[in-house]
């Protein structure tokens, strides 16, 4: 089922971490700006009128730990079922303002890293392709437009879903239906075959709520494409808390390649196809060599510690990000 990545499907590895990070560095310090602006001066925590208490979104159980803090935000993992996700978390009328005053920075960096971003997309494509034909696809968290784009010169009918008011203007002026809505308050005409997550599943608090939702907007035979940070890469438990993973605000669910299997098949999809990309080899390699893992310039020769190379990381389903394709089962 795992499908190794790449060279160059990795910026890390073609590039190096210092290169990468440094020219990311306008989207991380706006991030910042934005995510301390819902924080309490004082404590360095967000403040308490924007969160709530919860249960593990998988299993729905109440045993917990804490494993961290992370950016003004409390990680813990579930003992039951091994889901790690925020605790407390910003409420769903916290969240939707958060979103629908966020920056446009993500955008920007798609645009900079286009090369990189076309050949995941063009996997994330290739992966629909064996489990559903060709038709309406609808992107959720479209951004910009920039996988609708490629989608759409595919061959594929493209609609989106973005919360971004300034985002959302550009995908309909792209020639893309997009809605600037919650999903579930979007009566659609159609039914769609395919159904992509970029980089957004982590950002649903209720991801039972969610996939039931995308069900009932499939047709019989669609499928979901979900790409997410994987808690268990390698990269997310080496790094912890330093990881940018654990950004303490907008990734309140993290899944590993168990969590999201066990979620899949809660709600009826069959996990078809599932693999992991991007190995942050040169970050991990920065870190062991007590550097700064995303700024540190060590030579790593394509393996951490010269152990871990690319393809034994991926076959075990380390990399840093999960691809899975969601078969909708009746």
């Amino acid at each position: 089922m795992n499908d190794i990545t790449s060279r160059s499907e990795d910026m890390a590895l073609a590039i190096g971490a210092k290169k990468l990070h440094e020219g990311r560095q306008f989207m991380y310090d706006a991030a910042k700006r934005y995510h301390d602006s819902f924080k309490d001066s004082k404590t360095g925590f967000f403040k308490a009128e924007y969160l709530e208490s919860r249960s593990c979104p998988v299993c729905f159980k109440n045993n917990e730990r804490v494993i961290f803090n992370a950016d003004g935000g409390v990680y813990v993992k579930c003992n039951e079922c091994g889901m790690g996700y925020l605790n407390p978390v910003f409420t769903d009328d916290s969240l939707t303002k958060f979103y629908t005053g966020n920056n446009t920075v993500q955008s920007e960096v798609v645009e900079n890293e286009s090369d990189f971003y076309r050949k995941i997309y063009l996997k994330g494509l290739e992966a629909l392709t064996p489990h559903t034909k060709k038709g309406a696809i609808l992107d959720i968290g479209c951004s910009a437009g920039s996988f609708l784009d490629l989608a759409k010169s595919n061959g594929w009918d493209t609609w989106g879903v973005e919360l971004n008011e300034a985002e959302i203007a550009y995908t309909k002026k792209k020639g893309h239906k997009a809605f600037n809505q919650m999903l579930e308050s979007i009566e659609f005409p159609i039914k769609f075959n395919a159904i992509t997550l970029w980089d957004v599943f982590e950002h649903i608090k209720d991801g039972h709520k969610y996939l039931k939702l995308m069900k009932s907007l499939l047709t019989p035979d669609g499928v979901i494409f979900i790409q997410v940070p994987n808690f268990h890469s390698l990269a997310a438990r080496v790094l912890q808390e330093k990881c940018k993973m654990f950004d303490g605000l907008e990734h309140v669910n993290l899944y590993s390649p168990v969590t999201l299997r066990t979620i899949a098949e809660k709600n009826s999809f069959e996990l078809v196809s599932m693999n992991t990309v991007i190995s942050e080899i040169p970050i991990v390699n920065n870190y062991v060599n007590y550097e700064d893992a995303y700024l540190g310039d060590i030579p790593h020769g394509g393996r951490v510690l010269n152990l871990i190379d690319e393809k034994l990381l991926h076959e075990n389903y380390l990399g840093y990000k999960i691809q899975a394709v969601l078969k909708n089962m009746h």
